[in-house]
């Protein structure tokens, strides 16, 4: 590639690019040093904290349970809302409501259910 005014300050960039990149790796990282262990008092405070944690973690979870159980007493197989609870045909839609084979294309005069026109001439 012949060297013109457009392509020179592209290597340079890349130049400059890579020297800045291996100074960063070569360079010794400070952040990687070892930290002092921690004091009694830390540690203490630590385990005083988990314990105070796994308290409070504990009573969401009995405060979570006992919503549970009066969701599934109010909602479960017992109640109006069962899965396997039949809805008597007063309270469904029309449509719904139908006789089976009576909505969709059957041909004939009669319009199906899903008509919204008459007759088509």
């Amino acid at each position: 590639m012949p060297k013109t005014p457009q392509n020179i300050p592209r290597t340079a960039m890349w130049l400059a690019a890579a020297a800045i990149g291996l100074t960063v790796v070569a360079l010794p990282h400070p952040a990687h040093g070892k930290l002092p262990p921690p004091t009694p008092a830390e540690q203490a405070a630590a385990a005083q904290q988990a314990e105070t944690e796994r308290a409070q973690k504990a009573q969401e979870q009995a405060q979570l349970t006992a919503v549970q159980d009066r969701l599934a007493a109010r909602f479960g197989k017992g109640g109006n809302n069962a899965p396997d609870a039949v809805t008597p045909a007063t309270n469904l839609p029309k449509n719904v409501a139908e006789a089976p084979g009576t909505a969709g294309p059957h041909g004939g005069s009669r319009p199906s259910a899903e008509s919204h026109s008459g007759n088509a001439r």
